[in-house]
C-alpha cells in the first residue's frame, strides 16, 4: 500500500483527499462530520492505514454527489484524524483537527479516491501594534454581538477570542462564526493573519448591521400592534 505523510522537509506533500459539503475546516480546530460517498471511504481508509492525515477541500456545489477536481476549492486544510466510528446506516462518523492552510497543486484519482499533491501554506509571524489593535476591534465587536445574538453560543466564541496566539483566533472565530461556507472559504484563503482579522472585522461589522436592523424593525411592528390594540 502507497504511504502518505505530512512529515517532509519541503513545503509538498501528498495525502488522500476528502471532498466536504457545507463545511470549512481551519487550522487548530476540530469539527465532526459524516462521511458517506465511497470515494470518500476509501479516501478515508487510505489515511487512517497510513499516519492518519487527509486533506479536506470544500466544493463549490453541496448538491453535486460526485463532484470533479475543479468543482472543489484548491486551497483546503491539511488535517489529522482524531477519531472514526462506522454508522449503522454505512456512513462514518470522523472527528478531524485541521493542522495547517494548503493549496492543490495536482489531484488524482487512486483507486476510486481522490489523492492530492499539495503546497503549505507560508507562515508568517505578523505580532505588532496593527495586529494588537485588530484584536482589540474584534473583541469589542464579539461583544456586541453577542449582546444582540442571544441564539448564538456565547462559549465558543469567548473561547476562540481567548487564544494567545492571533492567528489561531481569527481561525477559531472564523469556525465558530455563523456565517455563509463562502464567507469561511474567503477566510480559509487568506494566508495572512492581520488579513483575516482585518476581514472578520467587516464581517462582524455587516452582522451586526442586520442585527440592529431587525431590532429596529421588531420594535417598530411590536409598537404599531401596541397602538391598534
Amino acid at each position: 500500500m502507497e504511504e502518505y505523510s505530512d512529515r517532509t522537509p519541503t513545503d509538498i506533500a501528498r495525502f488522500p483527499m476528502v471532498p466536504i459539503r457545507d463545511v470549512v475546516i481551519f487550522p487548530f480546530t476540530k469539527v465532526a462530520f459524516k462521511i458517506g460517498r465511497p470515494g470518500s471511504v476509501r479516501a478515508l481508509e487510505m489515511a487512517l492505514a497510513s499516519d492518519r492525515t487527509i486533506f479536506l477541500s470544500t466544493q463549490h456545489d453541496a448538491t453535486v454527489d460526485e463532484p470533479t477536481p475543479d468543482q472543489i476549492y484548491r486551497i483546503g486544510t491539511i488535517a489529522r484524524i482524531l477519531q472514526s466510528q462506522r454508522q449503522e446506516n454505512g456512513q462514518i462518523k470522523v472527528v478531524v483537527e485541521g493542522r495547517e492552510r494548503a493549496t492543490t497543486i495536482r489531484v488524482d484519482n487512486n483507486a476510486g479516491a481522490f489523492t492530492a499533491t499539495v503546497r503549505r501554506a507560508p507562515i508568517a509571524s505578523e505580532e505588532g501594534v496593527r495586529t494588537d489593535a485588530l484584536v482589540q476591534k474584534i473583541a469589542q465587536l464579539i461583544e456586541q454581538h453577542l449582546r444582540l445574538a442571544p441564539d448564538v453560543q456565547p462559549d465558543a466564541l469567548q473561547t476562540a477570542m481567548r487564544n494567545a496566539d492571533p492567528s489561531h483566533m481569527a481561525d477559531a472565530l472564523s469556525s465558530q462564526l455563523r456565517i455563509s461556507v463562502e464567507d469561511k472559504q474567503g477566510l480559509l484563503e487568506l494566508f495572512s493573519a492581520q488579513a483575516r482579522l482585518a476581514r472578520l472585522i467587516e464581517i462582524l461589522e455587516i452582522e451586526l448591521e442586520k442585527r440592529q436592523l431587525d431590532r429596529t424593525i421588531q420594535t417598530r411592528v411590536k409598537r404599531q400592534m401596541e397602538k391598534a390594540q
